[in-house]
């Protein structure tokens, strides 16, 4: 099972401990021994488990990441187990609303790097709007916006 903290329940604005917002390369990272990034996002989540951190993840980056390890990785069992997690609630979940979909909009740059993507803005504009403490991810793009990433809070 994926560690996420926080499991099964919907976010609310209004959080008692360290709020970080997951990103879809996170939890790839964490489903997918052979990424090159699993080591570190096993390590990052074990430090926000340590610290009682509640892992939000926008339910587009679930969405991604199912995606994308079906697709990208070629590998429907971990994207049926990541689609499972989710209906079982492991996750703890931000539904994007209006609100949210027109922050990340204002965020979005559509002549900008192909590689930061309108999933992105959304992960960023969660984290504006639930003020939270850092992203978990390895983009460094949310430092350009002035987030910080939760490797960088080990």
């Amino acid at each position: 099972m994926i560690t996420t903290h926080g499991e099964g329940k919907k976010s609310s604005k209004k959080m008692d401990s360290k709020v970080i917002i997951g990103d879809a390369d996170a939890l790839i990272a964490l489903a997918f021994d052979k990424d090159s990034l699993h080591n570190q996002a096993v390590s990052v989540s074990e430090m926000l488990f340590k610290t009682n951190a509640q892992v939000i993840f926008p339910d587009t980056a679930i969405s991604e990441a199912i995606t994308a390890l079906l697709r990208k990785h070629s590998n429907p069992e971990l994207s049926g187990y990541i689609a499972q997690q989710y209906k079982d609630g492991v996750f703890r979940v931000e539904y994007i609303s209006e609100e949210l979909m027109k922050l990340a909009v204002d965020l979005f740059n559509p002549t900008g790097s192909k590689q930061n993507t309108f999933f992105d803005a959304i992960v960023a504009s969660t984290a504006k709007y639930l003020s939270a403490e850092a992203i978990f991810s390895f983009d460094n793009w949310y430092k350009k916006l002035g987030f910080q990433l939760a490797a960088d809070l080990c």
